[in-house]
């Protein structure tokens, strides 16, 4: 299910969470109401400073999956791009490092933007240990013959585990980005404040509108935290240009 499907959901009960709070306010006996109103109003008290700190955590939360992702991927670039210069530099021997550090750029633009093959089935953690496993077997491979050429093993191959951690990282952090289940209590807070408003409020075309203005207030916080969320795809998503460059510049 997209954002804006599951932002609508939340759109959708926290309103009808309203229309039920208008309904029990018309079915109680009105006595009952007036006398739990200050019990309501401190629940409705407690529930909304929740759910003011916690929606503010998550969209905190899910910027910071998305700057991170956004820096991350950044940094990647040039760390690729000291790896090919240093084989470029080897010369033709380090040929097919260049082969196996642009396949491993491919697949990675795949895996993070969504259209790799995964046909094999194999997980990018799997993938990885197989880049690692393969790319370390031709370091091995080389003999160099020159001090140059010494030099540049030194320093090609700590870049190239710089860029297999990250890539690890960022793997692992889109995971699980927010918590489902923490999403599941805010939108519960969310319905039950609502209900909340509804009960003690009166119903009429107003206090329709402003539930119907509130539940579209949530649920717009709750579109920018699953947007977030995903940070390679969406209104926000990053943009895989950076990546098509390199791979182009890698083909050269």
């Amino acid at each position: 299910m997209s954002p804006f499907a599951r932002s609508l959901v939340v759109a959708v009960l926290t309103f009808a969470s309203g229309l039920l709070g208008f309904f029990l306010h018309w079915l109680l006996p009105a006595q009952h109401v007036a006398d739990a109103r200050g019990m309501i109003g401190s629940i409705i008290g407690l529930v909304t400073l929740m759910l003011a700190l916690v929606l503010g955590l998550l969209i905190w939360a899910s910027y910071g999956v998305y700057s991170h992702q956004n820096a991350e991927s950044q940094s990647l670039g040039p760390l690729i791009m000291k790896l090919d210069f240093a084989f470029e530099q080897y010369g033709p021997e380090a040929r097919r490092g260049r082969d196996l550090l642009r396949a491993a750029v491919v697949r990675g633009r795949g895996w993070f933007w969504g259209e790799g093959d995964r046909s094999d089935g194999r997980s990018p953690y799997a993938q990885l240990r197989a880049d690692l496993r393969e790319i370390t077997a031709f370091f091995d491979s080389l003999e160099p013959a020159t001090e140059q050429q010494k030099q540049l093993i030194l320093t090609a191959m700590p870049n190239f585990l710089e860029a297999v951690e990250t890539t690890v990282r960022m793997s692992r952090q889109l995971a699980n980005p927010v918590p489902k289940l923490l999403i599941f209590v805010v939108v519960g807070w969310s319905a039950l404040l609502f209900m909340s408003y509804g009960l003690l409020g009166t119903f009429n075309a107003l206090s329709v509108a402003a539930a119907a203005l509130g539940s579209v207030a949530v649920a717009s916080a709750m579109f920018v935290i699953l947007e977030f969320s995903q940070p390679y795809s969406g209104l926000f998503g990053i943009s895989p240009i950076g990546v098509d460059d390199l791979i182009a510049a890698l083909s050269r």
